[in-house]
């Protein structure tokens, strides 16, 4: 055989079990229960995030750009070919 498909199908096979045990590692990883005082205390005192107000900082913004509401090129004419 040519060192160049030796070299390519080594690589293949070395990709190909790399990927196969990442996933075997995924799988092995997610069937364990996690354990520790967070996750004896989470189901007892919920998510405190679901009990905070809802707070938007720019919903009461002050108007202090007096152009916003004015177009300064109102003297232009328009395009006949639109």
């Amino acid at each position: 055989m040519n060192t160049h498909l030796k070299i390519y199908l080594l690589v293949l096979i070395l990709v190909a079990l790399a990927i196969a045990g990442f996933f075997w590692w995924q799988g092995r990883q997610s069937a364990e229960t996690p354990s520790g005082l967070g996750s004896e205390l989470y189901p007892e005192t919920g998510n405190p995030a679901d009990n905070l107000p809802a707070v938007n900082p720019l919903e009461n913004k002050p108007a202090v750009n007096p152009l916003s509401e004015s177009n300064p090129f109102t003297d232009i004419k328009t395009n006949p070919f639109r």
